[in-house]
């Protein structure tokens, strides 16, 4: 059901460019399309191999970056196109239900707070299941329950049945870092860092979605209608996840399923026109590595100091994200005497809403209470959105060179100072805006540095019961951001404040983690968590997990 494959990837590139990317994703969605004429059955490749046995690593680096990571991103990033159409819509549709239902500041702070509940709740669920029964079935269930729920939304008839479906809702959503995960084990150590990045491009398309479908429908014909084209992305997510989505290779042999796990790398090497035929999958020949459990991320000492220590960065990055797109609007209450107290309100709620979540915060008001129509502010939406990509951009420009702890550590503190001249209310207002659209843009780059170096940081066993905690984090973070900006505190204290919390995020960066640009993901604890095995070798005659994997 396939085209003809191009030529072999290069997968040591670090990074492309944006129309390159762009033509590279159409290919991709030519690849499903093709795909799904043919029933989407993928053939089994043939058995003529030349006798290599390999690791999963090396498999992996012989397949190189092609049309089957394109395929797989296009799949994982509508999880994040999701994510934003899901958690941003709240920015709107509690606008109008002011005037519709009577809902208060105090009911929309509710729902705000029960979507952190089901997160807080989902993310331990979500890793476990990833874990333990596979990447594949979690991915495909949690992007179930938010589609489900998602459209179970727009028959809500009061307030508490819409509170309990958008808390179920961040039940699901906690489980989306799967997908990022899934993405991170398929791909070389090389070209690792710039491509996971390139996800987070759909995080901007889907708040300029979400944005349209509100201006095109919310007042013509309502927030129910709104509410279902919302859930549209959720739902082509976990038809693409049902249809096209394997399990990753990495986890097969961590269970033993060795078999499943060469079938798939010798698919996606036929894919991707690589020409190699893998006979036989190993595992590196260290005698010092063991099987982790989840509890291990509190109880081993490896792996509890580069949980502790991300657990405080996302926790960081979450409060100072959140906190300078909140401060923002506050500023210019202050400064514009006449400015409505809803945009203010409106970024509170946006602001716990979700994480990343900053294209909408602005983007609407309630004008009138009587005649229930909504003013679209596109100027800060487009702000917005030029924000993002830049930040990513940057961050893709880095992530490789100097390397993850470096990407941090530049633009923690960029951001810190940029949240120290936010403190000063006399600036003019023009150079108050600009430095908070550059903190915005930094933290944005810092902690899409921060997604892609924390599943490098943990075992297969226990990567996405980490990521999926430590994105918990980062929701506390943000729930925690509101009482900072506050009006209990100055501006003054607000900005410094932030910049503060910035700065010891990126400190902590890059002098307490280890680096891994370029570095294989770990599959096991080893004695030395941090160091990069060159060697493997054939285990056929060894007993256990270290066994020889062939069929």
């Amino acid at each position: 059901g396939w085209s003809a494959p191009p030529p072999p990837a290069q997968h040591r590139q670090s990074s492309l460019g944006l129309g390159q990317v762009f033509r590279l994703i159409a290919e991709a969605v030519r690849s499903i399309a093709s795909m799904a004429i043919a029933g989407g059955a993928a053939r089994r490749p043939r058995r003529d191999g030349d006798g290599s046995v390999v690791t999963v690593e090396e498999a992996i680096e012989e397949i190189g970056i092609g049309r089957t990571q394109w395929v797989l991103m296009l799949i994982c990033g509508l999880t994040f196109c999701s994510d934003a159409a899901e958690v941003t819509f709240l920015s709107f549709v509690t606008e109008q239900l002011k005037c519709e239902w009577g809902l208060t500041s105090a009911q929309q702070t509710y729902i705000t707070q029960a979507v952190f509940v089901g997160m807080a709740l989902g993310a331990p669920v979500w890793g476990y299941i990833a874990d333990k029964i596979g990447r594949r079935p979690a991915f495909i269930l949690c992007s179930i329950v938010i589609c489900s729920f998602g459209f179970g939304t727009a028959a809500a008839t009061g307030f508490f049945s819409l509170m309990s479906l958008r808390a179920v809702v961040g039940f699901g959503v906690a489980g989306l870092p799967i997908g990022f995960d899934i993405l991170a084990e398929a791909l070389p150590a090389g070209g690792r860092g710039a491509f996971l990045l390139y996800i987070e491009f759909f995080w901007t398309m889907g708040s300029i979605y979400t944005s349209i479908a509100a201006w095109a429908t919310l007042e013509t014909l309502g927030w129910r209608v709104f509410t279902m084209l919302a859930a549209i992305p959720t739902l082509l997510a976990s038809i693409a996840g049902l249809l096209f989505l394997p399990e990753s290779p990495r986890w097969l042999c961590e269970e033993g399923r060795s078999g499943e796990a060469l079938q798939i790398l010798n698919d996606w090497s036929r894919r991707n026109g690589s020409g190699k035929i893998f006979d036989g999958l190993t595992k590196k020949g260290n005698e010092h590595t063991h099987h982790v459990g989840p509890w291990e991320l509190v109880t081993n000492a490896k792996l509890r100091w580069n949980f502790g220590i991300m657990a405080l960065i996302w926790l960081s990055f979450g409060i100072a994200y959140f906190g300078m797109v909140t401060l923002l609007p506050r500023i210019f209450a202050d400064i514009e005497k006449d400015a409505p107290a809803a945009v203010h309100n409106r970024t509170a709620l946006g602001g716990n809403a979700s994480l990343g979540s900053n294209g909408t915060l602005l983007a609407a008001r309630l004008l009138s209470d009587e005649t229930c129509e909504v003013s679209f502010n596109f100027a800060d939406i487009s702000l917005s959105s030029a924000a993002e990509v830049a930040g990513v951009a940057m961050a893709i420009f880095l992530i490789d060179r100097p390397g993850r702890k470096w990407t941090q550590g530049i633009f923690y503190s960029v951001g810190a100072v940029m949240a120290a001249i936010l403190g000063f209310r006399s600036i003019n207002l023009n150079i108050l805006t600009a430095a908070a659209c550059i903190a915005r843009l930094s933290e944005l780059a810092a902690c899409s540095a921060t997604w892609v170096h924390t599943p490098e940081l943990f075992p297969t066993s226990v990567r996405a019961e980490a990521h999926g905690t430590l994105n918990l984090f980062s929701k506390a973070g943000a729930f925690l951001g509101q009482y900072l900006i506050s009006d209990m505190f100055s501006q003054t204290f607000c900005g410094f404040a932030m910049a503060a919390i910035s700065l010891f995020a990126g400190i902590l960066a890059v002098v307490a983690l280890p680096e891994t640009s370029g570095v294989e993901l770990k599959d096991e604890l080893t004695d030395d968590s941090c160091s990069e095995d060159e060697g493997s070798t054939d285990t056929s005659s060894g007993e256990g997990r270290d066994a020889e994997f062939s069929t």
